[in-house]
């Protein structure tokens, strides 16, 4: 895979190990267009992907550095509709490894994470904040006390949704907000120590938790009030299973689970409330690294599809698939790649139904760690189209990351790869679409 290379202001010290790695070549006919993002050294773990309505970028990383003060810190970059990559000030008072950036509206960011510079028990705030998609935060305020980890979810009109719990009390504590407006006074829906929220476009609300053998699950809908705790599902005994879902555009909701070398499945709720279990796979493959975590991420397209993709182990090579997810259940599925070691990364729908799947995949059998970035396009109705974005010399770190650019249409994948002892992050930027 070749690439041509914009060159937006890169740090000394970045540009060097780029030209050491010797990306310089610009190849005639190269179609995809590789961005490195200056100054992003010391990237742990790749946050966020998002654009607004006006075609800014917004990618949030934690990371740590020494010499940087604090050592460890939230960093974020916002991209130019035009193109190249700028480096807003670092995230302030937030605790970088639990921070969320939700874009809504044209130009406007929710922040919501734990408060940052606190250690020890019993001294940790949940915070929120209001800021641009250009990187700026504005001042924090306090949603709960005593925070052990938070999720939270948003959409275009500035409704939001955040669900944490406590170190002292057992309970899962939900506040939500309507257009924007301020979030109201924090309730007790269940008992639960993890759990995954989400909302759709008109305002619809779901919130679920693992309970043992069974999930956890109330909605609220648009206008209405939080409904009863409904448990499903009848699955095999895990501690360490992760969940993630989706409210579709139509109001249908997907709620997916799994661990690591593990069962993963999903669950679907029809137009009548009731929900469909069904099984994915008996052992999924690893899930992706990063805030996320998550070995099955479901997704609705611009056409309000809904799909789920995951990562099936296998002894000879891993799968990434992507199932097409009906009304009761998965209805039909694709490989998009079938490779050694591959695992998923991310998936995002674009524009006329077309999907982007990325993952990484190992490139040698003696050396585990010497991986390469993938991505897969496919329009609606077509075939994936797969391509090698990592060049060669450029060892890359699995956790990339994927959007897509609402006015051109274009794929936007952020990528972490090694420069020295120390990660950086890069992107790169498929051709325009087809008007």
């Amino acid at each position: 895979m070749a690439f041509r290379f914009r060159r937006p202001a890169l740090s000394a010290a970045l540009s060097g190990a780029v030209l050491a790695l010797g990306l310089t070549a610009l190849p005639a006919g190269a179609q995809w267009v590789l961005e490195p993002i200056g100054a992003s050294e010391g990237v742990r773990q790749l946050h966020d992907l998002a654009f607004d309505a006006n075609g800014r970028g917004l990618l949030s990383w934690d990371a740590a550095l020494d010499g940087h003060v604090p050592r460890i810190f939230g960093g974020v970059a916002a991209r130019d509709p035009a193109g190249g990559w700028q480096r807003p000030p670092d995230l302030a008072g937030i605790d970088a490894v639990s921070a969320q950036i939700h874009l809504w509206s044209q130009d406007r960011t929710l922040v919501v994470g734990r408060e940052g510079g606190v250690t020890g028990p019993g001294r940790r705030r949940l915070l929120v904040a209001d800021g641009r998609s250009d990187g700026g935060i504005g001042a924090t305020r306090t949603l709960g006390q005593f925070t052990a980890a938070s999720w939270s979810a948003s959409n275009a009109s500035g409704d939001a949704i955040v669900a944490w719990t406590r170190e002292k009390s057992p309970f899962l504590a939900v506040s939500d907000r309507m257009d924007g407006h301020g979030f109201g006074p924090p309730r007790d829906l269940a008992i639960a120590r993890s759990a995954t929220v989400a909302i759709n476009a008109r305002g619809d609300r779901l919130l679920a938790w693992p309970e043992g053998r069974r999930i956890g699950v109330r909605i609220r809908r648009a206008g209405g009030r939080w409904g009863p705790t409904k448990r499903i599902g009848s699955l095999p005994l895990d501690r360490d299973r992760r969940l993630s879902s989706l409210v579709a555009p139509d109001g249908r909701m997907l709620i997916t689970w799994g661990r690591d070398r593990g069962h993963c499945g999903v669950a679907v709720a029809d137009a009548t409330g009731a929900w469909h279990v069904r099984r994915l796979e008996l052992r999924c493959g690893p899930a992706a690294v990063g805030r996320r975590q998550a070995p099955v991420l479901p997704i609705a397209d611009s056409k309000g599809r809904t799909y789920v993709a995951w990562t099936r182990a296998t002894r000879q090579a891993n799968s990434v698939t992507l199932a097409r997810v009906g009304r009761t259940g998965p209805v039909s599925r694709s490989v998009v790649s079938r490779q050694r070691g591959a695992m998923l990364d991310d998936v995002a729908a674009g524009p006329n139904g077309v999907i982007a799947v990325t993952w990484a995949a190992v490139l040698s059998k003696t050396n585990p760690l010497l991986t390469a970035t993938y991505a897969g396009v496919r329009a609606a109705g077509a075939v994936f189209a797969v391509e090698r974005l990592s060049p060669a010399g450029v060892v890359v770190a699995r956790g990339s990351r994927v959007a897509f650019q609402p006015l051109t249409g274009q794929v936007v994948v952020a990528i972490p790869y090694v420069v020295g002892r120390t990660l950086a992050v890069g992107s790169a930027i498929s051709p325009r679409a087809a008007p």
